[in-house]
């Protein structure tokens, strides 16, 4: 953002700026959020609502406050780039039907094209949408739009919202959790996995688990290695052969796990940080596109494996019972299209017997890498 351009930042609408005992109040309706503003900065908001341009503002801040004229400057930059991150500002110029399209995507059997009507977000967007990339949107192909929203972003289909969050940090998080959502509901599938999956020697290698229990950064680590991706959190299961069918979004990170994949993706620490709307910090590692399966792709699952990690344990597959795997397995399934009626565990058990199932204990990803690929020879 430059203090020098010409044009005025637009405020974000339902932002209202009161005083309390000279301290300046700003109230965000719909989200009913308050923020507390100093003099320099209240002073801002307030020629931002006259209709000053940035230029403008920092000469103001220098005749008033006394400030060197490159001080002002910064300090202009440094306020509207927080307001920004914070969704405070509507700097897109938001004019009815200015949408840009950044492509057509494909997520299970759910066909759309985007339109974002906040240009600055495309780039972000454009990373964590490259894996379901899709050249014919075909006659099927449903229309989603990225919009703001007084209390901040809204995903809508229509006149639907799909998902919402307040700021701008968290759009592209609220956006994956928001094309899950509609492309599971729309998907006519036996369920949906919690578990991240690769395939190794045409089979799919399967490791369920609750958030948190390192699925990402083993699937992100497997990758590295050379082993296609079917997804980094959701892996669904088709209705009619309970093959494995990909969900590759790109590969969602958390804070702790940055330091464990530096050496592997140098790149990591110069990706964008993200909010998600839990509060985790993330950011989506974009595999490379030799390594992203066709979205017809379909592969039996050969393997289920939990994953322990314990800081400097050796890196040991166990076998698992599979009563009690299906139990584990159970915890993060999700049935879809009517759900899971006797038929239907009748046919999970049934597909249970063809598939080994093991807990794999780890320290490091080295040693859990090796562990895994050496099932690809079993």
């Amino acid at each position: 953002m430059n203090a020098h351009v010409s044009e005025a930042p637009r405020l974000r609408p339902g932002a209202t700026l009161q005083f309390l005992d000279g301290a300046g109040m700003l109230f965000l309706t719909g989200s009913r959020q308050l923020f507390s503003l100093n003099a320099t900065a209240a002073f801002i908001w307030c020629l931002l609502e006259e209709g000053l341009p940035p230029g403008e503002i920092a000469g103001r801040l220098n005749a008033t406050f006394g400030l060197d004229r490159a001080d002002a400057d910064r300090c202009v930059i440094q306020v509207l780039r927080q307001w920004s991150e914070l969704g405070l500002l509507d700097t897109a110029g938001l004019a009815a039907g200015a949408a840009s399209a950044p492509g057509t995507y494909a997520l299970l059997d759910t066909r759309f094209r985007l339109q974002v009507t906040v240009p600055e977000l495309l780039e972000q967007l454009t990373p964590l949408l490259a894996p379901l990339r899709a050249a014919d949107p075909g006659p099927e192909a449903i229309t989603l739009q990225l919009a703001a929203a007084p209390e901040g972003f809204e995903l809508r289909l229509a006149d639907r919202v799909i998902e919402s969050c307040n700021l701008r940090r968290q759009v592209v998080p609220m956006v994956k959790t928001g094309l899950v959502a509609l492309a599971l509901e729309r998907s006519r599938d036996f369920c949906a996995i919690h578990a991240a999956g690769v395939s190794l020697g045409g089979r799919c290698l399967l490791l369920p688990g609750a958030s948190g229990e390192g699925k990402s950064t083993l699937s992100a680590a497997l990758v590295a290695a050379g082993l296609p991706l079917f997804g980094d959190d959701t892996v669904v299961l088709a209705h009619d052969t309970l093959a494995a069918r990909p969900a590759p979004f790109s590969i969602c990170l958390k804070s702790g796990s940055w330091p464990l994949l530096r050496e592997r993706y140098p790149v990591i620490d110069r990706l964008p940080v993200h909010h998600r709307l839990d509060g985790k910090l993330v950011r989506y590692l974009t595999p490379d596109p030799a390594c992203w399966l066709a979205e017809d792709c379909r592969q039996p699952v050969a393997w289920l494996v939990f994953p322990c990690r314990s800081p400097g344990a050796t890196a040991a597959l166990e076998p698992l019972p599979r009563p009690e795997a299906l139990t584990r397995l159970l915890a993060q399934c999700f049935p879809l299209d009517g759900g899971l009626d006797a038929a239907r565990a009748a046919r999970l058990v049934d597909w249970m017997r063809g598939v080994d199932c093991f807990e794999l204990h780890y320290g490091d990803l080295d040693g859990a890498v090796a562990r895994l690929r050496d099932l690809g020879s079993r």
